[in-house]
């Protein structure tokens, strides 16, 4: 196994605290990162443990994890911006119900992507970054997916993207970390590991009140498709027959974040 290279004090155990752990082999990123969370944070107790030399996700997350003493611990990728000011209440608020939490997901699971299921089983909404130089001319720089935002908070979910993860520190234990076994890349970890937390009768939501921003797209490559491979032989027995086609969902084309996050927080939910 390589040298640890992480940041943060991973001693010991506080339940106040809120661990964040993101797996970055760019300095600059995992920097940008950093700044952004201690800000969202402010007084709040919390940690930002970074694994900058991970052979896989699972195998940098479970590094991560080990060495974080937080209560909520988030998972994150490096290229994500929380556009929500009141981030840290949120996370707290919900965790008080939830065991895992995130922004994008679906009830019914039917393959390794989460979004394959289609309407109407899809929740959440992500804002994404367009690409460079595209401007007001050439179209929006960020566009708003909205997948399902009905209510605050849908229960029940069974699959979500893995661009923001929050669990209970005893919900990690409770299902023996992230399986770097099975998973050796970069793919399959997320839907995998909330998948598992339903089947083990965890309380798994898609919250709506939590606006973040991605700067990518997400790689449907070579590698993913073998991480889904992967997925699907683990978990077969456990997946409905029926496939769903991949399925449209709405859009809104916006300049600014100001504007992202005015379309993210528009919703009259149902509580």
């Amino acid at each position: 196994m390589p040298s640890p290279a992480l940041d943060g004090p991973g001693r010991g155990y506080d339940g106040r605290m809120i661990s964040v752990i993101i797996c970055s082999v760019s300095g600059t990123k995992f920097a940008a990162m950093s700044a952004h969370f201690r800000e969202l944070f402010g007084d709040e107790p919390h940690e930002i443990i970074g694994v900058h030399d991970a052979t896989s996700m699972c195998q940098g997350y479970n590094r991560g994890f080990a060495q974080s003493k937080g209560e909520i611990v988030v998972f994150a990728h490096d290229d994500i911006e929380i556009l929500s000011r009141d981030f840290a209440q949120c996370v707290k608020t919900h965790m008080e119900k939830w065991d895992v939490i995130g922004v994008a997901g679906t009830d019914r699971l039917v393959g390794a992507n989460w979004a394959m299921a289609g309407p109407p089983y899809l929740f959440g909404q992500v804002a994404q970054l367009g690409e460079p130089g595209r401007g007001p001319k050439g179209g929006p720089d960020i566009l708003v997916g909205i997948f399902g935002v009905h209510r605050r908070v849908v229960g029940g979910i069974q699959g979500m993207d893995g661009l923001f993860l929050a669990f209970r520190r005893e919900a990690v234990e409770k299902l023996g970390g992230w399986d770097e076994k099975t998973f050796t890349g970069w793919h399959g970890y997320d839907v995998d590991m909330v998948f598992r937390a339903h089947l083990a009768g965890l309380r798994v939501a898609v919250v709506n009140d939590v606006a973040i921003l991605h700067a990518s797209e997400g790689d449907f490559g070579k590698a993913w498709q073998e991480s889904a491979q992967l997925f699907l032989r683990k978990h077969a027995a456990n997946l409905p027959l029926w496939r769903a086609r991949w399925g449209r969902t709405a859009g809104v084309g916006v300049q600014t974040r100001e504007e992202a996050l005015e379309v993210m927080t528009a919703w009259k939910w149902e509580e």
